[in-house]
């Protein structure tokens, strides 16, 4: 009778689960999100794809610590300031805890946009005689300002996150323990920068190998910054800017000649502004306000480029070149008579991102020669009221956002290293003007302009491109180009980053050549040769250009895109 009842069981039921097994599985292969690895070729556009959340930046570890903390229910801002500690330790020549940055922040659930201005600060002893004749800072260490990177990624995370900062460390903490293989583009930069780093470092340092740069494949460990995440985990952000490490930054700084002082560390404070906002033809961008002028002139490139026929002349077309590089020397000229700290001057920045100026200058752009001059913009005075670098970006599960740019500006920043602490700091003083009639001329407290320019785009009121790139002061005219490809030349997030970029500017009112990469055909630059513009033709997929990161949000299709620049060591984690 057992028997039957088993013959029975598999005649009838058994072919009825086995269909519904195979049903299942069917529709669970629907839903799963297959991610295809990177191509061998590095420069081969490729976007990285996932549903849940997105991650990118200047290096695979560091996206990895992103989408780690992602992964253990954190939001996008405790990603974020995970992903820039383990860029401290595997890219240490772009950023850290010894400089600082901006940080757009867009809050899902109250569909509201902010902006965290952690950037540096003049020291209070300083005064524009810290320039020479030449332009050049006179010592190592008066060309290093006040770092405030911990204290913007601990307000991010005390005001936005939901991890304690020890927990968002802990990643970082265990790579600078047991190290990285350096890769070829820190090998490079490090072998560039050798003499800096034996000259402010010693040869001791381990951003040397025994003396000598890091070749590709070496391993890097640094257990001194181990040490210093591990002290700022236990006893909090004060021990940096009041207590042990805060006096071994101040020893080391006037050991090169420099000024910061106890105080100055002890009164940084990090500010909340509200972002910039502009619109370009159906898309909304927010971005930074002033001292950083790379979101303003983003803004007033766009304004310019809607008046033009773009996508009909084509990408990288000579009359779109020609044209963008006009606009490009007149924002120039309004960067350097306006720009600088609006805590201490007066900024006519509505006027300068206005639809009827940008109207003004294009009326001015011929199409068929360069210009003898460009000048700045004139506007009513008002009363005041009141190179290198990284970038990251980030999306949670719930929507939240983070488009994060920070620096110690140059490679390897001032190549001073506070004793045996592992971190580098900046020379963000010369992001100051070495003109002392110039609005960002250094003065006590202030902060100097930057070029940076993180920004969200959004389409139809939802989140659609979220960028953001290095590159000083290349960082908007490349985040402009990418912007252009991906809205009105339909390429894709990956393949507008790749996309071969050119760069110009003007200085006291004349044209300065275009550097172009050498993907841009020989016919256009020499169409614009005859137009009047010098060239410079630099190498295919150029570092002078920055590194852009990017993540693309197709609503529609419940899929997260991520583009990382083959330019650097850029690098998406999505999930």
């Amino acid at each position: 009778m057992r028997k039957k009842k088993i013959k029975f069981f598999k005649n009838k039921f058994l072919p009825l689960l086995t269909a519904i097994l195979l049903i299942t599985a069917f529709f669970c292969q629907l839903k799963e999100l297959k991610i295809p690895k990177p191509p061998a070729d590095r420069h081969k556009p490729f976007d990285f794809i996932g549903r849940k959340g997105m991650v990118v930046a200047a290096h695979p570890l560091a996206a990895e610590a992103g989408l780690e903390m992602l992964r253990k229910g954190g939001n996008a801002v405790d990603a974020a300031v995970a992903t820039a500690f383990a860029l401290n330790v595997c890219e240490p020549f772009a950023s850290g805890i010894g400089g600082g940055g901006f940080m757009v922040v867009y809050i899902a659930s109250e569909r509201k946009v902010i902006v965290l201005n952690f950037r540096e600060k003049a020291p209070s002893q300083v005064s524009p005689e810290i320039f020479d004749e030449e332009g050049k800072i006179k010592t190592q260490g008066l060309a290093v300002a006040v770092p405030g990177a911990l204290a913007g990624w601990t307000h991010a995370l005390n005001t936005y996150g939901t991890k304690k900062l020890s927990e968002v460390m802990q990643r970082a903490l265990s790579l600078a323990e047991e190290g990285f293989l350096v890769s070829k583009t820190f090998s490079l930069i490090n072998k560039d920068q050798y003499e800096k780093l034996i000259l402010n470092a010693g040869e001791l340092t381990c951003y040397l190998n025994k003396g000598f740069p890091y070749e590709p494949g070496e391993r890097l460990r640094n257990p001194d910054l181990a040490q210093t995440f591990k002290t700022i985990a236990l006893k909090g952000v004060d021990e940096f800017y009041t207590g042990k490490i805060a006096r071994k930054i101040v020893q080391a700084v006037k050991d090169k000649g420099g000024v910061i002082t106890l105080q100055d560390l002890a009164l940084y404070e990090p500010v909340e502004q509200e972002p910039l906002k502009g619109i370009y033809k159906d898309y909304t961008l927010y971005t930074l306000p002033p001292p950083s002028s790379g979101g303003l002139h983003i803004i007033q490139l766009l304004n310019m480029l809607e008046n033009w026929p773009v996508k009909k002349w084509g990408r990288n077309s000579s009359r779109y070149i020609h044209h963008f590089c006009e606009a490009l020397r007149f924002v120039f000229a309004d960067r350097a008579r306006y720009l600088g700290d609006p805590d201490y001057i007066s900024i006519p920045v509505d006027e300068l991102i206005s639809k009827n100026y940008a109207t003004r200058i294009v009326s001015l752009i011929k199409p068929d020669h360069t210009l003898d001059s460009y000048p700045y913009g004139k506007f009513k005075e008002k009363k005041n009221t009141k190179d290198n670098t990284t970038h990251i970006c980030v999306i949670d599960k719930d929507g939240n956002i983070v488009s994060l740019t920070q620096s110690i500006n140059y490679f390897f920043g001032s190549g001073i290293v506070p004793k045996n602490t592992g971190f580098l700091l900046n020379n963000l003083m010369y992001d100051f003007s070495s003109d002392p009639s110039s609005p960002n001329a250094p003065l006590p407290h202030r902060r100097p302009v930057s070029s940076m320019g993180p920004l969200i785009l959004f389409k139809k009121e939802h989140p659609f491109l979220v960028l953001g790139s290095p590159g000083g002061t290349r960082i908007f005219s490349s985040l402009t180009q990418i912007i252009i490809n991906i809205t009105d030349f339909d390429m894709s997030l990956d393949e507008a980053i790749e996309a071969p970029r050119f760069f110009t500017y003007s200085s006291m009112g004349k044209a300065k050549r275009i550097s172009f990469e050498s993907r841009i055909p020989e016919i256009i630059i020499e169409s614009l040769k005859k137009i009047g513009h010098d060239i410079k033709v630099r190498e295919a997929f150029d570092k002078y250009f920055g590194g852009a990161q990017g993540i693309l949000i197709l609503k529609e299709k419940n899929i997260i895109l991520g583009g990382a620049d083959s330019r650097r060591d850029g690098y998406g984690a999505g999930y």
